[in-house]
């Protein structure tokens, strides 16, 4: 049966499913994106004659798909790092703002590692810590006893900084040497066909991308959520002898 296919319109972000280039592992499934743009350049000079261009020559072809989300995970953090999702336990920084009790006792929140000199204690007045570092007795489980040189005195307010183990825990790493890895990206989305006002599902293929290394990740307490954008740079892969860098294909289920 032959499609028959009239003039679209689009209203439909992409849903990625994203594989490693090399061993065309399935990295992804990114269907949550607010926008996708894909957008090509190329370079054009011309012949002039009397005034006039005469011929034109056109090269140097660039295409890059841009996405924009408000949602990330780890796994886009690690696309764009060119780093591993790495598990396992880790040593966690805290610290508490806490009121010495009698007997110069402090009770924290967790069990810091490294006992009397994983631990500092300091004054809080006014919102500030004073860099009076306060000489610890000992830790025994999460409780921290002042020495008796300490100068703060019970119901004063402290600030304590020390180190407690997760042992369940996910971390990548941005490291100085690491860079996006090339990617192939298939991309799911819909047309809308304005004669017969139904959807015709269209498929995209971009055969070989890499992330731009450039990128932002804001924090903010106000306005609308940070968006991260992920600009690939595609690239062309012989496809039935072909320099292909993308197929647009359009099917009926």
């Amino acid at each position: 049966m032959t499609i028959d296919i009239g003039r679209l319109g689009s209203r439909e972000v992409l849903k990625l499913q994203v594989f490693d280039y090399v061993t065309q592992k399935p990295l992804m499934h990114f269907d949550y994106a607010n926008t996708s743009t894909y957008e090509g350049k190329s370079t054009r000079v011309f012949a002039m004659g009397a005034g006039t261009k005469r011929i034109a020559w056109d090269g140097e072809k660039e295409l890059t798909l841009t996405v924009e989300t408000q949602l990330f995970s780890l796994e886009h953090l690690a696309l764009i790092t060119g780093e591993s999702i790495v598990s396992g336990a880790r040593d966690i920084y805290e610290v508490e703002t806490l009121v010495v009790g009698a007997d110069k006792k402090l009770e924290l929140r967790k069990t810091p590692i490294g006992a009397e000199n994983g631990v500092a204690v300091f004054p809080y007045i006014n919102g500030v810590i004073t860099h009076d570092s306060q000489a610890i007795e000992s830790v025994t489980d999460k409780t921290v006893t002042l020495d008796a040189a300490a100068t703060v005195k019970p119901g004063d307010e402290v600030q304590v900084y020390y180190q407690y183990q997760v042992m369940d825990s996910k971390k990548v790493s941005f490291t100085a040497n690491g860079f996006p890895k090339y990617v192939k990206l298939v991309g799911d989305t819909l047309y809308v066909d304005e004669l017969r006002g139904e959807a015709i599902d269209a498929q995209l293929v971009y055969y070989k991308a890499k992330l731009q290394p450039n990128f932002t990740i804001a924090s903010s307490s106000s306005g609308d959520p940070s968006s991260l954008s992920l600009v690939f740079d595609l690239f062309p892969v012989k496809v039935n002898g072909e320099d292909t860098i993308a197929d647009l294909v359009l099917y009926e289920d």
